[in-house]
């Protein structure tokens, strides 16, 4: 594992200009002058090369893992932004590299998520660190082209294995080393609190609907929604799980589908998103109001996440305006859906 950036320790004393050094691919060290007296003023390019506008918010500790590409990023570099103290990871060395460069307030690290070890090290860390989360998101996903536009017994089986790994695997390591550490932070005696902490796993419209097309994908996405039920089952108040299904979410430039039922390149809607003639609607998101927006959408899902609090406890829960109602009308998992109470 490769980490990046200051300590939260230490980011939180230094709040005065100061350089800061991030280690480059040919292994010299690139000095990045930050002249502001805080990171809360800061403004920051979003995926699509717009200017995401900051909201006053109270100041909030939060973990994302996939910050490279997708929702992750675009949650990732919304947060920051905020003023947000923010730590992501990434498979990607040189994205991390040039995330690290443009937020030299956020703790970035090189991780494996597939890889229970280093997501340990890593949460480890953090907490070393002194970073003691409120919210931990885990948006890291895959959905391999060999997995569109095929029933399920011609899917590699290599890009079935990879799925799993990825999207449920990975999502259950993140439950195994955070959520003690938000259990700690926010219910132990003598912690503070901080109005809660949340575990927020991106589950799809397709954990919600099966799809002939991708069903690798929609079974890591229906898993999504059982495990983080049963997460939400076993947490102590005040905290909750939660599976957020996203919506369709145009990425802008990276023109690919990257996270939740997020849509790029218009071939591969066409191949993953029917329900009828393996076909998406134009108008789908342009009429009653939807938009695809990324910009628009991290706004919504942005301040969504962070309002999350014990009543949404194991809800299955969505982005609103980013589903149409063909598809909400489809899902087996309804929006609102929680788990039993369990007999004490």
């Amino acid at each position: 594992m490769e980490r990046f950036g200051l300590s939260h320790k230490a980011a939180s004393r230094q709040l005065t200009r100061r350089i800061l050094p991030v280690l480059m691919k040919d292994g010299t060290a690139l000095l990045v002058d930050d002249e502001a007296t805080s990171h809360d003023n800061q403004q920051h390019r979003a995926p699509d090369g717009g200017i995401m506008t900051q909201q006053q918010q109270p100041r909030r500790s939060i973990v994302i893992s996939g910050v490279t590409s997708g929702l992750g990023r675009a949650l990732f570099g919304y947060y920051c932004t905020q003023g947000h103290d923010v730590a992501g990871c990434g498979g990607d060395h040189e994205e991390i590299r040039s995330l690290q460069v443009e937020f030299p307030h956020a703790w970035l690290s090189v991780v494996n998520i597939t890889d229970d070890d280093a997501v340990r090290r890593w949460a480890a860390q953090l907490e070393g660190d002194g970073m003691e989360a409120d919210v931990v998101v885990a948006t890291a996903e895959v959905c391999p082209e060999a997995d569109c536009n095929a029933p399920a017994w011609e899917v590699p089986p290599e890009d079935f294995d990879n799925t799993i790994n990825v999207n449920v695997k990975g999502v259950s390591n993140m439950v195994r080393h955070f959520v003690p550490r938000l259990i700690r932070t926010h219910c132990t005696s003598g912690s503070d609190g901080g109005g809660g902490g949340a575990f927020v796993a991106m589950s799809s419209g397709f954990g919600r609907s099966p799809n002939p097309h991708i069903a690798a994908y929609c079974a890591s996405k229906f898993a999504i929604e059982g495990m983080i039920k049963s997460v939400a089952m076993s947490l102590p108040d005040p905290l909750c799980a939660v599976p957020l299904a996203p919506g369709r979410v145009s990425l802008g430039e990276e023109g690919k589908m990257t996270s939740g039922t997020a849509v790029g390149d218009i071939n591969h809607q066409q191949q993953c998103y029917p329900y009828t003639n393996n076909k998406i609607d134009s108008d789908k998101f342009t009429s009653n109001g939807l938009s695809n927006d990324i910009n628009r959408w991290v706004n919504v899902a942005g301040n969504m996440i962070l309002r999350l609090n014990r009543k949404d406890n194991g809800r299955s829960m969505s982005v609103n305006g980013f589903h149409s109602l063909r598809d909400r009308q489809s899902w087996i998992i309804q929006d609102g859906t929680g788990v039993p109470k369990m007999e004490v």
